[in-house]
């Protein structure tokens, strides 16, 4: 079940565990004021079943590091040091093609 986000007049924010298919609150449990449902931008989603696999989040970590080493490439070019761009780059290569 999705938590929302409520915004009391009286009280201020607060969240509520409801199905999808219930409607908003209209008025806070605890005061009786109205509310408004806010937009989140905190998402929490749990997978569940047999369709996930643990080595998806080591596939993430080897992208995440590989573009690490491009972003350390990138900041040689930047800081105008051909020299160690060309090295850089030729061992972020390296790293590619080993992934």
């Amino acid at each position: 079940m999705p938590i929302y986000d409520y915004k009391c007049e009286n009280c201020g924010c607060f969240d509520k565990m409801q199905k999808i298919s219930e409607e908003p609150l209209s008025e806070c449990p605890t005061c009786g004021g109205p509310v408004k449902r806010i937009i989140s931008k905190n998402i929490g989603i749990v997978f569940k079943g047999s369709g996930f696999y643990s080595t998806d989040n080591k596939i993430k970590d080897r992208a995440r590091s590989l573009n690490k080493a491009r972003q350390t490439d990138n900041k040689a070019i930047l800081d105008g040091d051909v020299k160690s761009f060309v090295k850089e780059s030729e061992n972020t290569t390296k790293k590619h093609l080993e992934a």
